[in-house]
């Protein structure tokens, strides 16, 4: 009987092709656009007169109208096929014709007030508010879209497709993004890019280093392509600051769904400062203990073996410890940690006073007005060298000719004696004045970088922890680091690698600092072989060189954890400096800790499907046997 009625079907859409494409596509059409028309008995006059406009067998108002009401109770729960890129393709080159229509229609996930405050919670959201804006998807381009807010005028609160604000108006008025999830990421105000075109573009920052700028060229000369024209009157390349608004906007709210906390951002303001309270937040949470992989073991970092004399099973976990040259500008002042306003700046806001002082190092005095330096003859001359060197080709070369008196005509022949005598001229006096003593004096023209970035790495490669060193990468700084990064001692490697572990050994023995006494420092192999000396370094041999345990060697020539793991995770990180360069600076710790995240991610799969089985320690049980054996 079910095959019957089957044949009959087959047999009737045999026989009304064409109707059935318009059946199929007015559905899918109104599959899409639900939102508008979720509450009209009737289709409004824009959606028709679209409808009459692209569906292929030509149809009445009234054929569409009856259309509509017989399949209206049916298309939200529609189980049949929906024809995606044909929609796509009629609303991105007709949809801009009639009014209020887009290949995506954006609306906030709630109809009534969800304030808890509000009288009237359930009461209908009014006053509808449409904007134009553009959709960056990962495999359907560009997307002509609508973006709908509706507003509750009880508690004067307006809701958006990502966020709601109260009392908008207000200078302080912040956004609250919805907890629930949402395909689409509001990077700008007229901007949303599809949440996995952000993973997309997250993925291949991470692992191929791609900056933002290839990222934009890059999708608008391949994913952003489409074949049929995008008639909006918005630009529909996609731009640089676009990509990162919308890798930081993602990755702040995945973590805040990771913690199960609400985002909330000022509404008003400078967007490229919204998101700083945020992003200092989370990257407060990041630090020290905060990566999720922080309680990470696999077969490559977590290894057992038994005491050769108790034959008692135990087990060793390892890491490497070690700086990478990447940063970001700091205050000029030493010692100074507090933030610069701008990238720009050379000084912090507590120290911008000294913008004026004289540039030579060591001066306090004050610049002359349209100088950089002070009234001082030698720090005069030393600027005076600076901008003849700094000075453009074109100056340079045209203040030669002026300086011989050589007529400017373009039928001249070239004289080499005199093009000669130019140039000798020119670096006698360049010379004379480096010899005059200014050389010893040095501008201080550039900014200051803070020193590097710490990174502690499992054996196994998967980063668990990441720090910005100031000055140096002392043996102080870096006891402190490691305090930061295993805070409880049922949590301190069994075996920590660093390739100045010999200076940090002294340090603690000096400082009488226990804390590491369960640790076995070493010496990285690489480090230990290649730059402390065979003879005359008698501490590092006796106390840090890694032959000196047993438990490190599975046979001859071959380590059982891999002590120069940091070596080659820096190549990868190190290349983030050119992406970082100018960031602000909570944004430059975001994103080096996203970038870790994501790394991380991708490492431990690639190790399940090595079988390289990675798992999570228990620390709890760890604090139980530690306080079990320290009573």
């Amino acid at each position: 009987m079910s095959s019957l009625k089957l044949a009959d079907i087959a047999a009737a859409i045999a026989a009304a092709q064409s109707q059935s494409s318009n059946v199929t596509l007015f559905v899918s059409i109104m599959k899409r656009l639900w939102n508008t028309v979720v509450e009209d008995a009737s289709l409004p006059d824009n959606i028709v007169s679209f409808l009459v406009q692209v569906l292929p067998t030509p149809a009445t108002v009234d054929e569409i109208q009856s259309l509509w009401q017989e399949l209206r109770i049916h298309i939200p729960t529609w189980q049949g096929p929906l024809l995606q890129n044909e929609v796509d393709n009629c609303l991105r080159q007709f949809g801009h014709g009639h009014s209020l229509v887009g290949a995506e229609m954006l609306y906030p996930p709630y109809r009534t007030c969800i304030q808890p405050e509000c009288s009237q919670m359930n009461i209908k959201l009014k006053k509808p508010y449409s904007a134009q804006c553009r959709v960056y998807t990962l495999r359907r381009g560009i997307l002509p879209a609508y973006e709908t807010s509706l507003a509750c005028h009880r508690c004067n609160t307006r809701y958006h497709y990502a966020y709601f604000v109260v009392r908008a108006s207000e200078a302080d008025s912040q956004r609250e993004f919805y907890a629930e999830y949402q395909p689409y990421v509001h990077a700008q105000e007229s901007s949303f890019v599809e949440d996995r075109l952000c993973e997309y573009f997250g993925s291949l920052m991470c692992l191929s280093h791609t900056s933002s700028s290839d990222l934009a060229r890059s999708y608008n000369l391949d994913l952003g392509r489409m074949d049929t024209t995008n008639r909006q009157t918005l630009l529909s390349e996609l731009a640089q600051s676009t990509v990162m608004e919308a890798f930081f906007l993602h990755a702040i709210l995945r973590r805040s769904r990771r913690y199960n906390q609400t985002l909330r951002v000022p509404h008003r303001g400078d967007l490229e400062h919204r998101l700083d309270n945020a992003l200092d937040f989370y990257n407060q949470l990041m630090a020290g203990t905060g990566q999720p992989q922080y309680c990470h073991a696999c077969h490559d970092c977590l290894k057992f073996f038994r005491h050769p004399d108790t034959q008692r099973l135990l087990y060793m976990r390892g890491g490497t410890t070690d700086g990478v040259t990447n940063g970001h500008p700091r205050c000029l002042v030493d010692k100074c940690q507090m933030r610069l306003e701008s990238m720009k700046d050379h000084f912090c806001p507590a120290h911008l006073h000294l913008q004026s002082v004289c540039l030579i190092r060591g001066c306090d005095l004050q610049a002359e007005k349209g100088r950089l330096t002070c009234s001082q003859k030698t720090h005069r001359d030393k600027e005076e060298e600076y901008s003849k060197q700094s000075e453009s080709a074109f100056s340079d070369l045209t203040r030669r000719l002026n300086k011989d008196n050589v007529p400017r005509t373009s039928r001249r022949k070239p004289s080499s004696l005199s093009t000669q005598k130019a140039s000798n001229h020119s670096t006698f006096i360049a010379s004379s004045g480096t010899e005059s003593g200014t050389s010893k004096l040095k501008l201080q023209l550039t900014r200051n970088w803070t020193h590097n970035e710490q990174l502690f790495v499992l054996s196994c490669g998967v980063i668990i922890s990441r720090s910005t060193f100031f000055y140096s990468e002392g043996v102080a700084s870096v006891k402190e680091f490691l305090k930061r990064v295993f805070p409880w001692p049922w949590v301190l490697p069994t075996h920590i690698f660093y390739d100045n572990a010999c200076h940090l050994l002294q340090h603690l023995n000096a400082t009488d600092d226990s804390y590491f006494k369960s640790v076995r420092l070493a010496v990285d192999v690489f480090h230990a072989r290649h730059h402390h000396k065979e003879d005359g370094d008698t501490f590092c041999n006796t106390n840090n060189n890694p032959a000196l345990f047993p438990e490190l060697r599975i046979t001859e020539g071959k380590w059982s954890l891999n002590s120069s793991i940091a070596e080659q995770t820096n190549v990868w990180f190190g290349a983030f400096q050119a992406m970082t360069r100018e960031m602000s600076v909570p944004r430059y710790n975001f994103f080096l800790d996203e970038m870790i995240l994501i790394r991380n991610e991708w490492f431990v799969g690639e190790q399940e499907r090595k079988g390289k089985q990675p798992f999570m320690l228990d620390f709890e049980a760890l604090k139980a046997e530690w306080n079990h054996e320290h009573p």
